[in-house]
C-alpha cells in the first residue's frame, strides 16, 4: 500500500516539476494550449488641431439655424442634402462639438463617405477628448465598411477606454481583433464581457467560436447553450450542435439536430448539421462494384477464380454481406458462383468457361447496414483488462516514459469518449512529415514536427 500510495504521489509531482521545455511539449497536445497573437496596444491615433475660439453671437445663431435644417432634412432621409447643412454650420463655428458630431451622422449614412466620416470622427474626438461614440462610429466604420481592422481597433480601444461598460463598443472591438487575427486579445475581452449582455446572444456566440477554434470543446458548448437562449436566427443552436458533435457528446444528438434543421431551416450551416444527423442515424446502402476484364485469347482458359475481399463486418457498427455477383458483356448477363473462402477470409468467385468473353464485368452488389459508433455511444461490453507485460513486446511503446503518464492522466480528465480525447491530442500535437523510420513513442514526443504513420 505504501508503494501505491508513493506512486500515486509521484506521478501527481511530476508536472510541478516539469522543465518549461517539457511542459510545453505537453501543452501542445491539449487544444487549451493553443495560444493566439496579441494586439500591440501602443498604437495611438493622431487627432487634428481644432479652434476653440468663440463666435459672434450673429454667426453662432446663423450656425444653429443651418444646424437645425440639417435635423429636418436628416430626419426625413436626405442625409446628403443634411450634410452640407451641417458643413455650413461648422465651417462658420468650427468648435462647436454638436454641429460636428451631427456631421458625423449624416456622413455615416452617405454610402461610400467612410474615410471622409473617419476624418469628422477624429475631429469630434479632438474636440471632446471623451467622446466615445464618436470613436466607436468610426471603429465600426473602419472595421465593417472599409475592411481595416487594424485601424478599426486604434478607435475602439479609445472608444472602450472611455466607456468601459459599453457592451456593444467591446463585442466590436472582439470582432477587430479577430478579423485582424489578434485572436488572444478578442478572447480576453470576450471573457470579461461576455456575461455582461443581457439581451444580445451575439458576445458569448462569439466566445464559443474562440472557444472552439481552440478545440476548447466543454467551455464552448456553455458559451453556445448561453447564446441559444437569446437567439432567434439559429446561428448559435447550429455551433452548439456541432460543438458537441466536435466533442463526442453525442447523447441525443441527433434529435437535437433533427429539431435545429426544422427550427432554423435556413441556417448558415445547414450542411454540416445534415451531415452530421446523417452520420448519427442509422444506414442501410447498396454498393454496387464494377471490375472490367479484357482477354486476349479466351480459347487458352478454361476458367477464370477472383479472390474478393469482402467489406469486413464491424461489431456493433457495420454488417455487410455481398448479395450478388453477376457476369456482364455485351452478349449476355450471368449469376457468377461464389464458391469458396480461403483461410484469410477472401471470397473466392469463379467464372466458368462458357461464361468467358473476351470483354466483361465482373459487377458485385454489397448491402451495407451501419449504426453509428462515435464517441461516447461506444456500448458496454464485458471483457478482461489487457495485460500490460503482453503488450510490452517492444520498447516502442514507451510505457515508462512519465510525459507519456501525464498526458494518458490529462486526457482521462477530459468529458467525453476517453478514445476520442486520446485521438484529438494526438491529432493536435503531432504533424506528419515523412522519416522513412520506426521510432518510439518517447521519440514521437521529443519530436512532434517529424513524426509519420509508424509513430
Amino acid at each position: 500500500m505504501k508503494k501505491i500510495i508513493f506512486l500515486i504521489g509521484l506521478l501527481l509531482g511530476l508536472s510541478s516539476s516539469l522543465s518549461g521545455f517539457e511542459q510545453h511539449r505537453i501543452e501542445r497536445f491539449f487544444p487549451g494550449g493553443k495560444k493566439f497573437p496579441r494586439f500591440d496596444r501602443s498604437l495611438r491615433i493622431d487627432l487634428p488641431k481644432m479652434s476653440f475660439s468663440r463666435a459672434r453671437p450673429e454667426v453662432f445663431n446663423k450656425a444653429v439655424d443651418l444646424n437645425n435644417r440639417g435635423l429636418d432634412e436628416l430626419r426625413k432621409g436626405n442625409a446628403s442634402v443634411a450634410e452640407k447643412f451641417f458643413a455650413q454650420a461648422c465651417q462658420l463655428v468650427p468648435g462647436e462639438t454638436g454641429f460636428w458630431n451631427n456631421r458625423l451622422l449624416a456622413n455615416r449614412r452617405i454610402q461610400g463617405n467612410g474615410a471622409r466620416s473617419v476624418e469628422i470622427a477624429k475631429k469630434v474626438m479632438a474636440l471632446d477628448s471623451e467622446n466615445s461614440q464618436a470613436a466607436y462610429i468610426a471603429g465600426l466604420l473602419l472595421l465593417n465598411d472599409m475592411q481595416r481592422p487594424v485601424d478599426a481597433i486604434v478607435f475602439l480601444n479609445y472608444a472602450l477606454e472611455r466607456n468601459p461598460d459599453d457592451v456593444s463598443i467591446a463585442v466590436a472591438l472582439a470582432s477587430a481583433y479577430d478579423k485582424a487575427g489578434y485572436r488572444e486579445s478578442a478572447f480576453d475581452i470576450l471573457k470579461k464581457y461576455a456575461h455582461k449582455s443581457t439581451d444580445d446572444p451575439y458576445p458569448f456566440y462569439m466566445l464559443g467560436l474562440q472557444y472552439l477554434e481552440r478545440e476548447d470543446y466543454e467551455p464552448a458548448i456553455r458559451a453556445f447553450n448561453s447564446a441559444r437562449s437569446l437567439d432567434d436566427k439559429g446561428y448559435s443552436h447550429d455551433a452548439w450542435i456541432r460543438a458537441r458533435y466536435y466533442a463526442g457528446q453525442l447523447e441525443n444528438l441527433a434529435n437535437d439536430c433533427r429539431e435545429v434543421l426544422r427550427r432554423f431551416p435556413s441556417v448558415m450551416n445547414q450542411q454540416s448539421l445534415k451531415r452530421i444527423l446523417f452520420s448519427l442515424e442509422p444506414q442501410d446502402f447498396r454498393l454496387e462494384e464494377k471490375i472490367r476484364v479484357r482477354i486476349t485469347e479466351v480459347s487458352a482458359i478454361e476458367r477464370l477464380d477472383f479472390l474478393i475481399k469482402p467489406i469486413p463486418d464491424i461489431r456493433w457498427h457495420q454488417d455487410a454481406k455481398l448479395v450478388k455477383a453477376e457476369i456482364i458483356s455485351s452478349r449476355s448477363s450471368s449469376r457468377a458462383q461464389i464458391i469458396d473462402r480461403e483461410s484469410d477470409g477472401r471470397l473466392r468467385i469463379s467464372v466458368p468457361k462458357n461464361q468467358l468473353h473476351s470483354d466483361f464485368v465482373l459487377k458485385l452488389v454489397h448491402r451495407i447496414k451501419t449504426e453509428p459508433l462515435l464517441g461516447s455511444r461506444i456500448p458496454p461490453f464485458k471483457g478482461r483488462a489487457p495485460q500490460i507485460n503482453r503488450l510490452d513486446i517492444s520498447d516502442k511503446y514507451s510505457f515508462e516514459d512519465p510525459l507519456l503518464a501525464l498526458m494518458a492522466d490529462r486526457i482521462e480528465r477530459i468529458p467525453g469518449n476517453y478514445v476520442q480525447m486520446a485521438t484529438i491530442a494526438v491529432n493536435s500535437g503531432l504533424k506528419y512529415r515523412e522519416n522513412y523510420e520506426d521510432n518510439s513513442v518517447s521519440w514521437a514526443i521529443q519530436n512532434p514536427e517529424n513524426c509519420d504513420c509508424t509513430e
